[in-house]
């Protein structure tokens, strides 16, 4: 059943942000920051009536997700960590912002309405991008 629901569904978002360093909760600021920080680049992408029409949409329903993740891989000449992040603790950050909570988005009820998740890291060359 739950496959079918996932397949019945049409893209309602595609949404990039970049230049954006990809965040997780384990470096070194606070995570509600972190969180916020994603939630404002999301917010400066779409409109509210987008964000809205998002919500209406989803309410009470199974979505599936498709992250990807644009890592800077630096240069010889500067230490990065960037490229080792791991993907469930970026995954973390993403899920916490599309749940309705104080630096949620309320694009999700909660992240038990995930039922499917395709997410992958990428390495560029370029800093600006990254996202």
């Amino acid at each position: 059943m739950l496959a079918e629901q996932l397949e019945a569904q049409e893209i309602l978002l595609d949404l990039t942000i970049a230049p954006f360093e990809p965040l997780t909760p384990g470096n070194g600021q606070n995570t509600s920051e972190k969180k916020e920080k994603l939630a404002n680049a999301i917010k400066e992408r779409l409109s509210k009536d987008d964000l809205e029409r998002l919500r209406d949409q989803l309410a009470g329903r199974l979505v599936g997700i498709t992250v990807v993740f644009l890592l800077w891989k630096g240069s010889p000449s500067i230490t990065n960590t960037r490229p080792v992040k791991d993907l469930d603790n970026l995954l973390k950050i993403v899920f916490d912002v599309l749940r309705n909570h104080p630096q949620g988005l309320g694009i999700i009820e909660e992240d038990s309405y995930i039922g499917e998740v395709y997410a992958t890291k990428q390495l560029v060359n370029r800093e600006k991008d990254e996202g």
